[in-house]
């Protein structure tokens, strides 16, 4: 149960404390179809764009993992038209050719597909700009072929207006909530939108966006040039977000990293993001795709510890390459390092004799 004091759940004015609403059935999240490690390196395209559904088809941006078509902040308030009648026709290409491209899969890598298979697309989602335009992109024809929908800027003060919104679309399509308010800066805030994102929507919660910048914008100030996020206030938020969420069986993705003349500093940030679990992180152009697929591509050592942990006659306890291995507290863990192997390979760190399985 949630230990927000009644007094503190009011503040929410229109929105219903969903502390008493906690039901065996939603002890964990819904399972659903893909893995959330599939979202990998993920790009906004603003939906003014022509060039989608060549990115669909993988005729562009060949090995992206997923993308999110922008009707929100990409798009300025006059092209809002625009960018819906694009869309439209967008879906209408999408329905014509339908049969020419086949539903994303585990393994992202288009390398180790035969030269005759039809191309795997990315994942792909819809970011509306509010509940209000949601319920009328749910009329749209052919919106069921997109994978789901980006809803920004949720918190405890919007979480009824997308529940309603929601209730108008597809309940196999999921939902990417974006953590991204001066509201998330509260502990116990997030304690009960934890536990409303468990009981408000049909659809499957398929991870959860750190929106960083929009969180830097709230205690007015932009991500440093020089320092990883981790070395910030926003840092220090995610590592709260992911204390609270991630033991309700959510997933979270990684904010956004907008320098490209920082390599270095990126692949750090990266490396920082995979070991938090952290499941995707948006891109802000085509170099930094290869570069979040190399982070989250697994060990051969790692992934060998893993399946050790996941073996059906594992010990209690045991020694393994030089570390002490407890499949009771390290199932969780290991689970986790196969989803993403399957999803990004895995590169031989040679301290393993170990070689590829999967």
């Amino acid at each position: 149960m949630s230990d927000i004091p009644k007094n503190q759940s009011n503040r929410y004015g229109h929105t219903q404390s969903y502390a008493h609403l906690i039901t065996e059935r939603h002890a964990m999240v819904r399972p659903h179809t893909h893995h959330p490690y599939q979202l990998g390196a993920s790009l906004y395209m603003p939906a003014t764009r022509q060039d989608i559904w060549h990115v669909i088809k993988r005729d562009k941006l060949p090995t992206i993992n997923s993308i999110i078509i922008c009707l929100e902040d990409a798009v300025g308030h006059s092209d809002v038209e625009l960018a819906l009648e694009r869309l439209q026709d967008l879906l209408n290409t999408w329905a014509e050719h339908v049969d020419t491209i086949n539903q994303p899969c585990k393994r992202a890598s288009l390398e180790s597909q035969p030269p005759a298979q039809l191309p795997t697309r990315p994942l792909v989602f819809v970011r509306p700009r509010s509940p209000a335009m949601l319920q009328q992109l749910a009329d749209y024809a052919h919106i069921d072929l997109i994978d789901g929908f980006v809803l920004p800027k949720v918190d405890m003060y919007s979480l009824s207006n997308w529940r309603l919104a929601c209730q108008n679309i597809s309940s196999t399509q999921l939902l990417m909530p974006t953590l991204e308010t001066a509201a998330l800066f509260d502990p116990r805030h997030n304690q009960e939108l934890a536990i409303g994102f468990k009981e408000a929507f049909n659809q499957p919660v398929f991870a959860l966006r750190i929106g960083g910048n929009d969180l830097f914008a709230a205690l007015r100030l932009r991500r440093p040039k020089n320092s990883i996020v981790y070395d910030t206030p926003i840092g220090t938020l995610a590592y709260q977000l992911l204390g609270c969420f991630v033991p309700h069986g959510f997933y979270l993705t990684a904010p956004v990293f907008e320098y490209l003349d920082q390599p270095t500093l990126f692949m750090q940030e990266l490396t920082r993001d995979v070991s938090l679990g952290l499941v995707g992180k948006t891109v802000i152009h085509p170099s930094q795709i290869a570069l979040v697929q190399q982070a989250y591509c697994v060990s051969l050592s790692t992934l060998d510890e893993a399946q050790a942990i996941l073996h059906s006659e594992a010990k209690a306890v045991f020694k393994y390459n030089n570390t002490m291995l407890e499949p009771a507290t390290h199932r969780a863990w290991a689970t986790e390092i196969v989803n993403r192997a399957e999803v990004f390979g895995t590169i031989d760190d040679s301290n393993s004799e170990y070689r590829a399985r999967l």
